[in-house]
């Protein structure tokens, strides 16, 4: 059963964005399926990873029926061997939990233990991801077959580290099954310290006869049956997705590290419903994100959307590994990604290292002729011919046996900050979206526009260490506790410029609506309360604009008549119909620094428009002069020294005026400074 008390902890104070991955070496290699292939095919394959640098690869996340054909009956040997070979030419080994995949003989005895849909229909075999993590039977098989590999594997130095699971809720988060049913109203009386009536309270139960007797008449909630359903009800069953998976994961963390408490032990995501900065990730040594910039199909946005959800993935723990990083086209049977020009696989991975990856394995070794991922490409074509693919690979191993050694210990630097990686604030939003966009899609809009004028920027959130940061901006989060509104009044009074979109603060913690005007407890010295708020309708022909520093700017999705307090600016008035001459925007001075407050949506036209008065408020600066547009620069320091990585983004050949003085570390030579030119895809790294 599920863990009697709620996993997950929240509202940790703790600066984490900075945090750099606890490894003595940059790990470096691929995801190998050897079980896939036959003896005469992996003939060459150990003597090729040698010589593109690997240094580790992941192995065995999806072969538990390999490892257990029957129930009990555990063999390793194919693996033992394929460990010992690695082991020999000098390449590490990190393990998965195979708990991802159960094999069939699990499934047909005990059919029980599939997830069900929210019709009640049990999920089905031939797939991943179909068993329920709450059921007591598939914990059980899983907590066997975990304490028998870290058993098995405890005393073997060739494995290093174990990824547990893989990518859950990837691609299906909710479970309705009987059990997760007991587990969900379990977790409630827990949360509510056995009071039903608490609960009724919490959940706003008075609304549509709601109330209930007990927490056994409790089912968990299933949208459009009939109609919609509670939003308190549905934050908490979010949350306690969430925590089902962490105490999935916390059986398999303890076998692990009673095993051997050297091993890293770490997750691949991320994905909905698990909260990262909760107890999930405190049970592990940090966190992987798997990265596939080419999901992104436009080439043109493509290195905004992947630069984002590096920072957004490094504001829940700070650096990260790359269990998985994409080197050819991905595709699966309803799609198939654009094949990545010469030279793009290397600056992407750059990228992701440039923004906090201190380890980096790609996605796969050999491209697999068989599955539901047979065009899913890696390192090698389905004819195992070494072609450009692995050319850029092997290139690439050579240089991070420099680079790697430089940048550990580091971290990634910037001067403005998104708000981004809170659970309750992406969650809530999902339990009541009214066709507004996420606060997610908000927060990369803003980052991509503050990256393409020129800035430093990168996420963080409002718990965390802003030490440095001089612009900070949160993007509608409707959840907004008051003691990150204290910790933000202390940054804003010695110095920060902290802009506040419209709908801040206007939920508690059960989703319901807050009493207070809002944005509530920010009100108390953001010197702006909402008079009026509603929908803008982009059909609907009453279009509305802001007049902000002399430009007239459209708006969408939202509008708010703001009154300021009298000790507040006017930054931006509405334009249009009934709000025309009234405050769109505020401006207060706090201590040292000021505050904006802004009634409506941070759209990028909005941000183009606000971006300049907020740049010079905050004193930004570029991160390195000169540094011409389609240029990205990123720096990652230890306090002492720094790491300079200058990445072509554009669609040509490009030139950089200047460059810092040090050494060259993709050549290891010393870097006298001055002009460099950077050809298509090309990247520059120079340590100072």
């Amino acid at each position: 059963m599920h863990d009697p008390a709620p996993a997950t902890v929240r509202g940790k104070s703790r600066a984490c964005h900075r945090t750099p991955l606890p490894l003595a070496e940059f790990l470096y290699g691929a995801c190998y399926y050897p079980e896939h292939w036959d003896t005469e095919t992996r003939r060459d394959d150990i003597r090729r990873m040698k010589k593109a640098g690997f240094n580790t690869v992941r192995l065995a996340e999806f072969a538990w029926d390999r490892m257990e054909p029957a129930p009990g009956q555990y063999d390793f040997s194919f693996f033992d061997e394929r460990i010992a070979e690695l082991g020999k030419a000098g390449i590490r080994v990190i393990l998965g939990t195979p708990t991802a995949a159960p094999p069939r003989w699990m499934t047909a005895a005990h059919p029980e233990i599939l997830r069900r849909d929210d019709r009640g229909v049990p999920l089905r075999h031939g797939s991943r991801q179909h068993a329920s993590h709450a059921h007591p039977l598939f914990r059980s098989y899983c907590r066997a077959i975990t304490r028998a590999l870290a058993g098995h594997y405890r005393a073997n130095r060739h494995v290093v580290g174990w990824q547990t699971d893989n990518e859950f809720y990837c691609h299906f988060h909710d479970d309705h099954g009987p059990d997760v049913r007991a587990a969900f109203q379990q977790w409630l009386r827990a949360r509510y310290h056995g009071s039903v009536d608490s609960l009724n309270k919490a959940w706003g139960a008075a609304f549509w006869a709601q109330t209930y007797g007990s927490f056994d008449e409790i089912d968990t909630p299933v949208p459009d049956r009939p109609t919609y359903v509670n939003p308190s009800q549905q934050l908490d069953y979010f949350r306690f997705l969430s925590d089902v998976v962490t105490g999935f994961q916390r059986d398999q963390v303890r076998i692990l590290r009673a095993a051997n408490p050297d091993w890293f032990i770490f997750h691949n995501g991320i994905m909905p419903r698990v909260d990262y900065r909760g107890a999930f990730s405190d049970d592990l040594d940090f966190l992987g994100y798997d990265i596939y910039p080419f999901f992104t199909d436009d080439p043109a946005d493509r290195a905004a959307a992947h630069a984002f959800n590096c920072d957004r993935a490094r504001s829940f723990r700070g650096n990260f590994m790359v269990p998985e990083h994409q080197c050819g086209p991905g595709g699966q049977n309803t799609y198939l990604h654009e094949n990545p020009e010469p030279g793009e696989t290397r600056k992407l991975a750059y990228v992701s290292v440039a923004r906090g990856a201190d380890a980096l394995l790609f996605f796969r070794w050999r491209t697999c002729r068989f599955g539901a991922e047979m065009y899913w490409c890696g390192v090698l074509d389905h004819d195992s011919v070494p072609r450009r693919r692995y050319d850029e690979v092997a290139r690439l191993g050579r240089e991070l046996r420099r680079v790697g050694k430089r940048i550990l210990g580091t971290h990634v630097t910037f001067d403005a900050a998104v708000a981004t990686g809170d659970f309750d604030a992406r969650e809530a939003h999902l339990t009541y979206p009214m066709g507004l966009p996420s606060e997610q899609n908000v927060a990369e809009g803003i980052h991509r526009e503050i990256r393409e004028a020129g800035y430093s920027v990168g996420c963080a959130h409002p718990a965390d260490a802003l030490d440095g940061v001089r612009l900070y901006i949160v993007p509608h989060w409707v959840i907004f506790p008051k003691e990150w509104s204290d910790r933000l009044r202390q940054w804003v009074e010695g110095g920060g410029v902290l802009v506040i979109g419209a709908r801040t603060a206007t939920r508690d913690a059960h989703n319901h609506v807050v009493a207070k005007t809002p944005p509530a407890h920010l009100a108390e010295w953001t010197g702006a309360k909402v008079a009026e708020y509603g929908r803008q309708k982009e059909a609907s022909g009453r279009q509305r604009v802001i007049e902000w520093a002399g430009d007239r700017v459209e708006t969408a999705h939202w509008y708010e008549i703001l009154e300021p307090a009298g000790d507040t600016e006017t930054a931006a008035v509405w334009r249009g119909r009934h709000l025309d001459g009234l405050p769109a925007a505020t401006r207060r001075h706090v201590g040292k620094g000021c505050v904006y407050s802004v009634g409506t949506y941070l759209t990028p036209a909005v941000m183009r428009a606000a971006l300049p008065r907020l740049a010079r408020d905050a004193a930004l600066r570029r991160p390195w002069p000169d540094v011409p547009a389609g240029i990205e620069a990123v720096r990652r320091t230890d306090g002492k020294r720094s790491v300079w990585f200058f990445i072509n983004q554009s669609d040509a050949r490009a030139e950089l005026p200047s460059t810092p003085k040090g050494t060259n570390l993709l050549t290891g030579r010393p870097h006298k400074g001055g002009a460099l030119i950077l050809p298509l895809h090309g990247v520059a790294v120079i340590e100072t």
